[in-house]
């Protein structure tokens, strides 16, 4: 009777998710992409579509391609929205993905915009820094270089995030603090996950055909297995400690 008690009286705190390995995750998309890839397909050859027109656009005018590359984000968090519902086990359809360019019109271009901005400004003082040939301009150019590191973590961090079906409602600014408490939370683990998906995507060139059918859809499920864990972590811990991301309305 009195062990019964003791145990009734005891109240254990929800168990932690189990932490992603980027080996789990990359095993945990590849079958999701076989049971889904009827629907994951078409979005990304809708994606492929986009990629393709940019570069005619860039055969006829460079800085206009420059000024259109922020569209691709549309496409984007179309498949990244598709992989999240996936990943929490929720229905999904590739009109899941068209309603998300304009469920996430705003923070979407806006995404888009902010990559490709500081992805130009990286890259002229990378390329310039290395040119220069002395080594105030090779400084530079190492800054740059992490500055790009740094920039891929956010943007493979921020795009499950933005678009989790158990988020909805948090806005850019709260899914990208989100996003940087969980780089700086796991900064190696990220690299990893950063490296393993531009790794993906640059084998997937070699076979053209694949980076416009499968591999961006691979990718989004990769990261978002192996992202949306870290997060629902990482947040699990921070509450503990009485620190939140949900916005107020979402709090219990």
């Amino acid at each position: 009777m009195t062990a019964n008690l003791a145990l009734a009286g005891d109240v254990e705190a929800p168990a932690l998710p189990r932490a992603p390995t980027l080996r789990g995750s990359l095993r945990a998309a590849f079958l999701d992409f076989y049971y889904n890839s009827w629907r994951l397909v078409p979005a990304n050859m809708l994606w492929g579509l986009g990629l393709i027109a940019l570069y005619l656009a860039f055969l006829v005018w460079p800085f206009g391609a420059l000024l259109l590359l922020p569209l691709l984000a549309l496409p984007t968090v179309g498949l990244y929205r598709m992989a999240a519902l996936i990943v929490r086990g929720e229905s999904v359809s590739f009109w899941n993905g068209i309603g998300a360019w304009r469920r996430f019109l705003i923070p979407a271009l806006a995404a888009g915009l902010a990559l490709v901005s500081a992805g130009s400004v990286f890259t002229v003082n990378l390329l310039g820094g290395l040119a220069s040939g002395d080594p105030i301009g090779w400084a530079f150019a190492t800054l740059a270089g992490w500055g790009w590191l740094v920039m891929t973590m956010l943007a493979v961090t921020f795009w499950p995030l933005l678009v989790d079906p158990r988020r909805e409602g948090w806005g850019a600014r709260r899914t990208l603090r989100l996003a940087g408490y969980l780089v700086v939370a796991h900064p190696l683990r990220l690299v990893g996950l950063t490296v393993a998906t531009a790794i993906l995507l640059a084998l997937s060139t070699v076979a053209f055909a694949a980076l416009v059918t499968i591999s961006v859809a691979l990718a989004a499920l990769f990261g978002s297995h192996f992202v949306l864990a870290s997060a629902d972590r990482l947040e699990a811990k921070l509450g503990e400690r009485g620190v939140s991301f949900a916005p107020d309305a979402a709090r219990p």
